[in-house]
């Protein structure tokens, strides 16, 4: 299944760049809500940062030659 769009055809490196940096803010907040207990949200922004890591791989893979 391809997963790109047209902007990620183009610009295949910003938007693998700005998903690694949004998968690092995802998981610097999953850190600090598992360390006040709120695990339930944890768990959510940690799917969304493992769901946002595979998104830019999908990119990678879709655009490298």
């Amino acid at each position: 299944m391809n997963m790109t769009t047209g902007f990620d055809r183009r610009h295949p490196r910003d938007v693998i760049l700005i998903r690694v940096l949004v998968t690092a803010w995802l998981l610097a907040l999953t850190g600090i809500l598992l360390a006040y207990g709120y695990w339930g949200w944890g768990l959510v922004t940690l799917a969304g940062a493992a769901a946002n890591i595979l998104w830019a791989y999908g990119v990678y893979r879709a655009t490298r030659r």
